[in-house]
């Protein structure tokens, strides 16, 4: 079994790519994914904009039960009790099992009050926040999410790329600091993810792809790693399992 834990759908305004619900189903398919949690795209301000990406998402997961799971994707930047109204709507109706923060794109820093506001929805709504890391310094820099990794313990904090390779150092940083942080492996160097596996344990490191076209390369990252198919195993899907309380 695998579980992808990152992939998008819909129009992003900020990167300029365009993701349809046949192409997510499709790579699916074609490299043998069994399980996608998927995010909305980048750069929408407007609530009715963001409720529509949700929705798509929603709609989906419909057609593709257990396959497709959603996560809340927003602009911290919108007004509180619009942010809390549509993070619970899609947590508590729609299903979703995670919440989205990518500083670059959102320009907001995990230690930015706004974004504080997001873990702490997260807290109370009991689920995930994954985190963009790498691409995007200083926003977005591993280490960032330290402060709020420790003031939310109960709060998992997925570290989507790990610091893609040039801030790998931090990302290792922030999971010494925090047991709660996790390394979403996706644009990683293969022997960044051997030194998670070996340092912190499978347990704390999960597959992801982020781009479909990126599927193939990411499996293929996994599946020539010097570890038992235990471990495989557990990164492959288990981890992912867990943080997202998906019930497999």
């Amino acid at each position: 079994m695998i579980i992808d834990a990152h992939a998008h759908l819909g129009i992003d305004l900020v990167f300029e790519e365009v993701r349809t619900e046949d192409e997510v189903i499709a790579a699916m398919n074609a490299n043998k994914i069994d399980v996608t949690v998927l995010q909305g795209m980048y750069g929408h301000i407007y609530l009715d904009e963001i409720q529509d990406n949700h929705n798509r998402i929603f709609n989906l997961a419909k057609k593709n039960p257990r396959r497709i799971f959603g996560m809340v994707t927003m602009t911290p930047y919108l007004h509180d009790e619009d942010f809390y109204t549509e993070a619970k709507r899609c947590i508590k109706e729609l299903g979703f099992v995670g919440m989205k923060l990518h500083p670059m794109a959102f320009g907001c820093s995990p230690g930015n009050v706004r974004a504080e506001m997001m873990w702490k929805i997260c807290d109370e709504l009991n689920i995930p926040i994954m985190v963009h890391t790498g691409a995007g310094a200083p926003l977005s820099v591993p280490s960032q999410v330290i402060r709020r990794c420790k003031q939310f313990p109960n709060v998992p904090c997925v570290l989507a790329h790990s610091g893609m390779l040039i801030y790998a150092d931090q990302a290792f940083l922030a999971a010494h600091e925090c047991p709660n942080v996790y390394f979403e492996t996706s644009w990683t160097a293969p022997h960044h993810i051997m030194h998670a596996i070996e340092t912190f344990g499978a347990k704390r490191v999960l597959f992801a792809a982020d781009e479909i076209a990126n599927i193939a390369a990411e499996v293929g990252k996994y599946n020539s790693l010097p570890i038992s198919e235990a471990d495989r195993e557990q990164c492959f899907w288990k981890t992912a399992n867990s943080v997202f309380k998906l019930g497999f």
